[in-house]
């Protein structure tokens, strides 16, 4: 399941990348993906586990820095991390199925489950998967 999971998650990425430049799906600051659309994508990342995998332990992980008012957003499906915007941080990769990693654990220490979720539009989201425009 995992091995599927990730795979997946690489074709987001690369989905999520050639959109930026030609916006076949918008979404709140899809132009600057990966910077500051760290929120509606892995809400994007949600809808799609849940919808093809059914994973009932899948959330959205809102982590907090001490020193300012700045966030990040990532998901946890189970134990695995997934950080499809990890690379708007200087000498950051995107997250794809690992276990922890010292950027949320240094630089966002405080952490809670994001419950918020219409930022994006999940109907959208599902039906461009479904139709075959969003691969994953």
């Amino acid at each position: 399941m995992k091995a599927d999971l990730d795979r997946s998650a690489r074709h987001l990425l690369a989905f999520l990348e050639q959109n930026r430049r030609k916006e076949i799906f918008r979404y709140p600051f899809s132009r600057s993906y990966p910077e500051n659309c760290c929120e509606s994508v892995s809400l994007i990342l949600v809808y799609l586990i849940e919808e093809k995998y059914g994973l009932p332990d899948v959330r959205i992980i809102r982590g907090a820095r001490r020193d300012c008012y700045e966030f990040h957003f990532w998901v946890m499906a189970g134990a695995w991390t997934y950080d499809l915007t990890a690379h708007q941080f200087p000498g950051r990769q995107p997250l794809i199925g690992v276990l922890a990693d010292d950027l949320f654990l240094d630089e966002f220490p405080d952490w809670d489950d994001e419950y918020e979720r219409d930022f994006v539009d999940r109907d959208e989201v599902i039906r461009l998967f479904r139709s075959g425009v969003i691969p994953f």
